[in-house]
């Protein structure tokens, strides 16, 4: 189904037409770009009992566990929940991906316009300020590749990395019980979605704990950063579990070859040798011989980059989690 705005030519001139039509194509990217949007905290409101369907809130947790302050916040669909609380999606890097997430949800949720829109529940979890200020980009990519990368077997991985185990043990145990008492939600078995390094500890998060998610979507998953700190182990050693649920695994089609425009041939050297499609496209077959009984499946997404494979991927994951209503 194509979304978008028609513009009828006999009523403007065909160059108008085209300048409106560029100027609608850049009014979506800026809906959703980190890299242009206020902080997702400053467009929420501290959250409480008696949060309504439809509204966003969020609220901050620190982890004794990680030593992090996290913002979490809670997008709320706009129907009452049923009964047993709202089925959940539990999404990594919360501060970028809020806003995408949701409007997928909202526009693929509804299937018409007779159609009640549908009852997920977005959970982002990201990472609080300090100030009353956002975090900036290098406080992220530090927290991140903490939390997000698994520790290690073998090698020696880069200072302040390899605290998988230590976030994972926050979203499991720490994090739903907060949420519990906050909001109507079924957090049995909530889905989880991480994009790069968050697929990285998406796929960790499968290996470690697989009966605390109900699916697991892991995006562009950055396994190049086990293979370059922990080769003795690399290819994984994949273990199954009768607990496992499904596994939604993807790339785009751009992510391992050169980008000549930009004239960056060391950028270009590592997009090659990190090999994040061949990769990710192994580890969903080793996933799928290993373990049978758990629905694998691998997507390629032709012409997508590494940054732009989420528009496809957040369509992708809502088709999968959308129930029909």
């Amino acid at each position: 189904m194509r979304i978008g705005l028609r513009v009828r030519t006999r009523l403007f001139p065909r160059p108008f037409t085209r300048l409106f039509t560029r100027v609608q194509a850049w009014g979506l990217i800026m809906l959703t770009s980190g890299a242009v949007s206020l902080p997702a905290f400053a467009m929420t409101h501290a959250a409480d009992n008696d949060a309504l369907p439809g509204t966003t809130t969020s609220f901050t947790q620190h982890s004794s566990t990680t030593g992090q302050e996290y913002l979490i916040q809670v997008a709320l669909p706009k129907v009452a929940p049923p009964q047993g609380g709202y089925p959940v999606l539990m999404v990594l890097d919360g501060n970028r991906h809020l806003d995408l997430f949701t409007a997928a949800r909202d526009i693929l949720g509804r299937r018409g316009y007779d159609k009640a829109p549908s009852d997920l529940a977005i959970v982002a979890v990201g990472y609080a300020g300090s100030g009353g200020r956002g975090p900036d980009r290098a406080f992220i990519s530090k927290a991140r590749f903490k939390d997000f990368t698994p520790p290690l077997t073998t090698g020696t991985a880069p200072e302040r990395t390899g605290g998988g185990s230590e976030f994972l043990n926050y979203l499991t145990q720490s994090l739903p019980p907060e949420l519990a008492s906050r909001y109507p939600l079924d957090l049995e078995r909530p889905a989880l979605v991480g994009h790069s390094l968050g697929g990285l500890f998406a796929l960790h998060a499968q290996q470690k704990a697989p009966e605390a998610f109900g699916a697991i979507f892991a995006i562009s998953p950055s396994l190049w950063w086990r293979q370059e700190n922990d080769p003795a182990s690399w290819p994984l050693r994949l273990a199954c579990s009768e607990a496992a649920g499904p596994v939604y695994i993807a790339a785009g089609g751009r992510e391992q070859s050169p980008q000549p425009r930009r004239q960056d041939p060391e950028r270009d050297r590592l997009r090659t040798e990190r090999a994040m499609i061949d990769n990710a496209h192994e580890h969903a077959r080793h996933l799928r011989e290993h373990c049978p009984q758990a629905a694998v499946q691998w997507r390629l997404f032709e012409g997508e980059d590494h940054g732009s494979v989420m528009w496809p991927a957040a369509r992708a994951v809502m088709e999968r989690l959308l129930r029909p209503r």
